[in-house]
C-alpha cells in the first residue's frame, strides 16, 4: 500500500481547521444581530417581486419594494429596476448600522430643512398657526437657496433672529422661533440631527421678549359699542358673544346650536356650551355668560322670525375659505368701521380683542375672577399663558392704592 505524504494530509486538516476556527470565533464577533437579503417572491408568467428580509436585534420583518421584474427574459428596464432594488438594500443597511453605533447618517444631515419643514407642517394639520409664519420667514431669509441640516448651525439662528427682528415684533419672532425648536426636536427624533442646534446658541444672544398690552374694551366701552350700529348686526352680535364668552374667532364661526347645552341644576335652567376647541384640539364644557345668553335668544328670536332655520349660531360669520379666510377679514373690516363709528381707535379693533376684552373684565369684576379661573375659561393649558392678562388697568389700580388706610396726621392732601 502506497503511504500518502504528510503534506497531502496536512492541507485538508488546515482547511478543516479553519472553517471550526470560523465558524466558532469569527461569526460570534459578526453575531447575526443585523441582516438584510434582497429576496425574490414568484408571481408567475416568469415574473417576480423584490422584497427585503431584514433582522435586526432578534426581530424578523419584511419590506415589499413594488419592484416587479421578467427574471427569465430581464429587459434593460428590468435590469435597472433590479439595481433600483439592490440600492434600497444597501440603504437600509447602512441605516441599520447608523443606528446600532449610534451615529448620525450624513446623507439625512444634507437634506432640505425647508422641504422637511413642509413636509412636518403637513403632516401635522399645522397650516394655519405660527409654524407656517416661521417656514414663510425662512424661506424669504434663504432667498430660494436650500438649507441643508449641517447648516443649521447656532451662527445660521443668530442671524435668522436678527432678520426676523427686522421684519416682525421680538415677541412674534419668539413665537416663530419656539415653534421651530419643537419642530426640530422632531427631527433629533428622526435621527436627522444630534442634538436640537437652538439650545446651543447662549442665553445673551437670543431674542428677549418685551412687555405687551394686549388692548381690550372695558364694559363701558362695550356699551356705546351695543349702542352703535353695525352694518352687519350678526357681525357685531358675534363680536359681544366673544366678548362675553372668550371664544376665539376659530371658536365662533363655526358654533352650532347643538353645542348649546341647557341643564337644570338646583331647579335653575343653566346655559353651557359643549365643543371642541380649534386650537387646542381640547373638549371644552363652559358655562355661559348672562349676556351671552341674551345675544343666542335673540339669534334664536331673528332665525324663527325670518323662517330661515340654520345649524349655525352665526351664519354669516361661518368662515367659507379657511385656506384664505375671506370670512374673517371681512367681519374685521366691518367691525374696524364700527368701532370707528363709536369713536374707538379702528387699529386696535379686531375679533381676537374679544378675548382680551372677556379675560380683562373677568379679571377687573368678578370676586372669582383669578388667573386659574380666567385660564381654565379660555381654555389654556398652563396659567403662563394667561399672565398676560394680569395687567389691570389705571383705574383699578387707582382704586387699589386709594383703598389703604390713612395714618392720623396734620397733613392733608391738596
Amino acid at each position: 500500500m502506497k503511504v500518502q505524504e504528510p503534506e497531502t494530509i496536512l492541507l485538508p486538516f488546515g482547511t478543516l481547521f479553519w472553517k471550526v476556527i470560523g465558524e466558532f470565533i469569527i461569526n460570534p464577533l459578526k453575531q447575526k444581530t443585523m441582516g438584510v437579503q434582497l429576496r425574490e417572491k414568484k408571481l408567475g408568467n416568469g415574473k417576480i417581486s423584490f422584497y427585503l428580509d431584514i433582522y435586526h436585534n432578534k426581530t424578523r420583518w419584511y419590506e415589499f419594494l413594488d419592484i416587479h421584474i421578467n427574471k427569465n427574459r430581464p429587459s434593460e428596464d428590468d435590469k435597472e429596476k433590479k439595481r433600483l432594488a439592490n440600492e434600497i438594500k444597501v440603504k437600509r443597511q447602512n441605516e441599520l448600522i447608523v443606528k446600532d453605533n449610534g451615529l448620525i447618517d450624513r446623507s439625512k444631515r444634507k437634506a432640505d430643512f425647508v422641504v422637511w419643514y413642509e413636509k412636518y407642517i403637513a403632516d401635522r394639520g399645522l397650516k394655519y398657526d405660527n409654524n407656517t409664519s416661521a417656514l414663510i420667514h425662512v424661506k424669504n431669509y434663504q432667498d430660494g437657496k436650500p438649507l441643508p441640516f449641517a447648516s443649521f448651525t447656532p451662527e445660521w439662528i443668530k442671524g435668522f433672529g436678527k432678520y426676523l427682528v427686522g421684519k416682525v415684533s421680538p415677541n412674534s419672532a419668539i413665537n416663530y422661533i419656539k415653534k421651530m425648536i419643537t419642530a426640530m426636536a422632531v427631527a433629533v427624533e428622526q435621527g436627522i440631527i444630534l442634538q436640537n442646534p437652538f439650545h446651543q446658541v447662549p442665553r445673551k444672544d437670543r431674542i428677549k421678549r418685551k412687555p405687551t398690552f394686549r388692548h381690550s374694551y372695558s364694559l363701558d366701552d362695550l356699551q356705546v359699542l351695543y349702542d352703535t350700529p353695525c352694518k352687519v348686526e350678526q357681525y357685531k352680535q358675534a363680536y359681544l358673544f366673544a366678548c362675553f364668552t372668550g371664544l376665539r374667532w376659530s371658536d365662533v364661526n363655526p358654533l352650532r346650536w347643538s353645542e348649546i347645552i341647557l341643564k337644570t341644576i338646583d331647579s335653575k335652567q343653566e346655559w353651557f356650551m359643549h365643543f371642541e376647541q380649534e386650537k387646542t384640539e381640547d373638549i371644552e364644557y363652559l358655562p355661559i355668560s348672562e349676556q351671552a345668553i341674551l345675544i343666542l335668544k335673540e339669534r334664536k328670536k331673528e332665525q324663527s322670525d325670518s323662517g330661515i332655520a340654520s345649524l349655525y349660531v352665526f351664519p354669516l360669520v361661518k368662515e367659507s375659505d379657511t385656506e384664505k379666510r375671506t370670512t374673517e377679514k371681512r367681519v374685521n373690516y366691518n367691525l374696524k368701521q364700527w368701532a370707528k363709528a363709536a369713536g374707538f381707535d379702528l387699529k386696535k379693533m379686531h375679533f381676537h380683542s374679544s378675548r382680551h376684552t372677556f379675560a380683562t373684565n373677568i379679571l377687573e369684576n368678578s370676586p372669582d375672577g383669578d388667573l386659574w379661573t380666567v385660564s381654565k375659561l379660555l381654555g389654556h393649558k398652563s396659567i403662563s399663558a394667561t399672565q398676560i392678562y394680569a395687567q389691570v388697568r389705571d383705574s383699578r389700580k387707582k382704586s387699589a392704592v386709594d383703598s389703604l388706610p390713612k395714618l392720623n396726621t396734620k397733613l392733608s392732601v391738596g
